[in-house]
């Protein structure tokens, strides 16, 4: 009987907990554009004119989304989104395949096929190569880091500081 219930609790628990609650998002369509969910932060709230939630579910390439959120800017012709294999191609003259995308300094991890950016946010493309990292020197694995600066308020003033060395005071006598 101890036998039985052991069992039977383990059983259960087994089956509670290893079950995967898999939340699936909806397909982001902006300017009939196809962009995932972490795309949308590196667009102006101000420019949306409209949104409508369509709650059918789309298949689009073999992957299905729980429903469709549409959104509509003020401008749609102001917006000339990329990919970042598009932007690695055209801003960089990276040949291999391996390589980590950052936006502003924080890594891209989810949906990068279907991340893309505005042509005119990007303020700059900064590429950084694994060799340069002191612990990776020797390391048979190689990649690129590449970090897109958009135009942010933040990186705008840092682009425009420049910055006086020197040893000598300047106007002191």
């Amino acid at each position: 009987m101890k036998f039985l219930l052991t069992f039977s609790i383990l059983f259960f628990t087994t089956l509670f907990f290893g079950q995967k609650n898999k939340i699936e998002e909806p397909a982001m369509f902006f300017d009939k554009n196809l962009l995932s969910l972490n795309s949308m932060e590196y667009i102006d709230p101000n420019e949306i004119q409209s949104i409508n939630v369509v709650k059918k579910d789309t298949t689009i390439n073999g992957v299905l989304y729980r429903g469709q959120i549409n959104i509509t800017s003020k401008n749609p012709r102001k917006y000339d989104f990329i990919s970042l294999e598009q932007i690695k191609s055209k801003f960089t003259k990276i040949k291999s395949n391996d390589a980590i995308y950052m936006v502003n300094r924080a890594f891209i991890t989810d949906n990068i096929e279907t991340f893309k950016l505005d042509r005119n946010y990007i303020l700059k493309v900064e590429v950084t190569n694994s060799e340069e990292f002191y612990n990776l020197k020797e390391s048979n694995t190689k990649f690129d880091i590449i970090n897109i600066l958009g135009k942010t308020k933040e990186n705008l003033e840092n682009k425009n500081t420049i910055l006086l060395r020197g040893h000598e005071a300047i106007g002191v006598k």
